[in-house]
């Protein structure tokens, strides 16, 4: 039994062994984890020996795994012919990078700071360059992982040009750190495949070159990041306003509050804002979140919209921001303005009405209890048969107009078709949630992806067939 393994290898590269083992009859063990790195089965080849006229077969299996430290292959149990061997075990270096010295090739991370806070912006620059005239015929370059810090490739922002005999190519990654400390950043690596041409021979030249790998790796970065003040997850400058669409509404009506922020900072580190508000239904949306890198920083807006429902006159409170200025040195706090919102009761308004209703009522009969001539009885008979016939023609031409109009839209179907947005058609139906289970649906609908073309007529078609 044979191990074919290296001495050493290097963080976050692929390792590779092989066990080989010669009988009649062999059983390799089934090896799934070292060191608790996954081991990938790359296969297994065989092929036949004839020793002293006697058949044996060879087995080999090759196993990979991505080490990040040193690790120990242990001693597996093999069957051979039978008979139970143990294999040695092996003790495996993790390998220290060193940057490539060629001047043919050079890779280097050059930081835009080395020393920031917890959710910071960097910029981190890879610079890639070859001598002109090499015969390279790709470039394997693997995304980086940039361990303890949220990270993305900045668009656009790569560049190629030539200087001093060299063909120069830069990349741009934005970096946040997670934690404090000192963090690392582990050299990144260029596997850079040309062809070599010191080998070739005979007349055919270039064409009996054979291609080969050069890994050129990077220097690595150290960085010192200071821990934020507790419970505080933002840093930069920002501003946050608010706004609502009205103060004052009739019961079961909506208010449309919006909420944004901008600025400066780690915008991705917002939590989501949420209002508590007794006594009222509240919707909302997942927060919209835009942000670019500029000669400023990393500028962001946060915006976000909620419906709210009051069942009585309330107030919308005032939301607290807090975050770490860097110009200041110290944790600023900023806290909107608070809204009262006033609920004009219908059902109060009509009791009132119907009271004073009453009372003209009465007045009526107490009036009319009074003694009344032949005279007066003939008028009001006469007038009782002109009334009547008032009556039964405006029944009759209330039937003609209601014919006339019945295709024409409702109010709420005007209402509908004014709509340009999902957050228009949210604020129209949500006082006519739980009228109808179609409709509720439909209005479900306006806080997915569904196109807002198609649920608008959707919901149109709905409410010409229905009552509400």
């Amino acid at each position: 039994m044979k191990l074919h393994a290296p001495d050493s290898f290097i963080k976050g590269e692929s390792y590779i062994f092989k066990f080989e083992a010669i009988g009649s009859s062999v059983k390799f063990p089934k090896i799934t984890k070292i060191d608790n790195y996954l081991v990938e089965d790359l296969g297994t080849s065989r092929s036949l020996q004839i020793i002293n006229g006697n058949y044996d077969e060879k087995l080999s299996k090759t196993y990979r795994i991505i080490p990040t430290k040193d690790f120990i292959i242990p001693s597996f149990s093999f069957t051979v012919n039978d008979e139970e061997i143990q294999s040695k075990e092996k003790k495996v270096i993790a390998k220290k990078i060193v940057k490539t010295d060629s001047n043919r090739f050079d890779l280097t991370l050059k930081p835009s700071k080395t020393s920031m806070y917890v959710g910071e912006d960097l910029i981190v620059k890879l610079i890639f360059k070859y001598k002109r005239g090499l015969q390279i015929t790709n470039l394997g370059f693997e995304k980086p992982h940039f361990e303890n810090f949220w990270y993305k490739r900045i668009d656009n922002s790569s560049r190629r040009y030539e200087d001093n005999g060299y063909v120069i190519q830069e990349l741009d990654f934005l970096l946040f750190p997670q934690k404090s400390g000192e963090l690392t950043i582990d050299s990144l690596r260029v596997d850079v495949q040309l062809v070599d041409t010191s080998n070739s021979s005979g007349t055919f030249g270039f064409f009996s070159a054979v291609p080969k790998i050069v890994k050129v790796y990077s220097n690595e970065l150290k960085l010192k990041v200071n821990a934020l003040p507790q419970d505080i997850t933002l840093i930069g400058e920002f501003n946050i306003n608010t706004n609502v669409d009205k103060l004052k509404i009739k019961q079961g009506e909506s208010v449309s509050y919006r909420l944004d922020i901008d600025g400066i900072g780690n915008f991705d580190d917002i939590e989501d804002i949420k209002l508590d508000i007794e006594n009222a239904t509240i919707y909302d949306n997942k927060p919209e979140i835009k942000t670019k890198y500029s000669s400023l920083g990393y500028e962001g807006k946060y915006s976000k919209i909620y419906s709210i429902i009051p069942n009585k006159t309330m107030e919308i409170p005032s939301v607290s921001f807090k975050y770490f200025s860097k110009k200041e040195k110290k944790v600023i706090e900023k806290k909107t303005k608070a809204y009262r919102i006033e609920v004009i009761n219908e059902k109060i308004e009509k009791v009132v009405l119907e009271k004073a209703k009453e009372k003209i009522e009465a007045k009526k009969e107490v009036i009319v209890k009074k003694e009344s001539s032949f005279e007066e009885k003939l008028t009001y008979f006469i007038f009782g048969i002109i009334t009547t016939l008032l009556i039964i023609g405006l029944y009759m031409y209330a039937k003609v107009l209601k014919s006339k109009k019945k295709n024409e839209d409702i109010p709420l179907i005007k209402l509908v078709k004014k709509t340009k947005s999902k957050e228009d058609l949210m604020r129209v139906l949500i006082p006519y949630i739980k009228s109808n289970s179609s409709l509720d649906e439909l209005i479900y609908q306006c806080e997915g992806d569904k196109d807002f073309k198609v649920l608008k007529n959707e919901i149109i078609s709905l409410l010409k067939n229905i009552e509400i």
